[in-house]
């Protein structure tokens, strides 16, 4: 009697895991390209608004206007600063949880996580090491940029932001750029932080999100991920960036109209104005590094943790 005849399937050598494929040269220089411009638009802040005395001169004209204007606001915008920091961590902490245990997104959680403890450790390295030129502008002579509040609600919702899968980052965008604005908004009014400090905040925490997200490119987590970004990424870019260029060309009229008119209360709508500028083009541009994702094929619904 002969042997048992062997099945075809059974002859073939067990199926290899698909290996995670690597974005290309040009999907890691854009990135870099934009890690890049987020540090050049915080040299410039600290060139521009610190270092020089014009800069220095409109932070503490702006500042001035908050107590001259905006005081009966302090007592509200206190204890909104005061419960920022927690609200944002809260639901930071309760997204990467869900994305966790529901998406077992180990990866780019860790991923998120470590970048907002950069950002939160660069800015307070920065804020130690920069030395703020006495011009006998300003009367606090210690450097405060950037702002560690700002810094630690924007990273928060970065974290969040890099966690989750690629279908919901576009609106997490928007709620990282609002915990980022309304908490450098309310350090202002609250006279805690001029407005350059906020500035140089956002940029940095940026600047982090975009090297967040070239690390995720390398996971293979990232790569399984198939959900796409068209339809909220082509509604958030464009909006931004239109409202982002208004607010900038708002900022500098009135900041023009505050040098050589001494308009009252110019100095600090515009630097509202450019804290919400430098928030929505931060945000659009973010949003910009989700096309061209990866595709990868479909693979079973449980997959062995270690390859997250």
């Amino acid at each position: 009697m002969g042997p048992a005849p062997v099945s075809a399937a059974s002859a073939l050598p067990p199926e290899e895991p698909t290996p995670a494929r690597r974005p290309g040269v040009g999907t890691v220089i854009r990135h870099l390209l934009g890690v890049g411009l987020m540090i050049a638009g915080l040299w410039a802040t600290i060139e521009l608004l610190l270092h020089r005395s014009a800069g220095q001169q409109i932070d503490e004209t702006a500042l001035a206007e908050v107590s001259n204007r905006l005081q009966r606001y302090t007592a509200q915008s206190s204890s909104l600063l005061n419960a920022l920091p927690a609200i944002s961590a809260g639901l930071a902490v309760a997204g990467i949880l869900i994305v966790l245990f529901r998406r077992h997104r180990f990866a780019p959680a860790l991923v998120g996580v470590l970048v907002a403890v950069g950002a939160n450790g660069s800015a307070q390295l920065l804020k130690s090491t920069l030395v703020k030129p006495n011009l006998g502008i300003q009367d606090a002579v210690l450097n405060s940029l950037p702002s560690g509040h700002t810094t630690f609600a924007m990273a928060a919702g970065s974290a969040l932001f890099l966690a989750a899968p690629r279908r919901w980052r576009p609106g997490l965008a928007i709620l990282m750029c609002a915990f980022a604005v309304v908490t450098g908004v309310a350090t202002v009014i609250n006279g805690w932080h001029r407005p350059a400090d906020v500035v140089a905040a956002i940029f940095l925490v940026s600047a982090w999100t975009i090297l967040g997200m070239l690390v995720l490119r390398f996971l293979p987590a990232e790569n399984r991920d198939e959900s796409g970004t068209r339809f909220t990424g082509l509604l958030v870019i464009p909006l931004f960036t239109i409202f982002g260029l208004f607010l900038g060309f708002t900022a500098l009229v009135t900041y023009l109209v505050s040098t050589y008119q001494h308009y009252p209360g110019a100095a600090l709508l515009g630097s509202l104005c450019l804290i919400g500028a430098v928030g929505m083009l931060c945000t659009a541009l973010i949003v910009c590094f989700l096309r061209g994702g990866l595709r990868a094929p479909v693979e079973r619904a449980y997959t062995k943790v270690w390859t997250y």
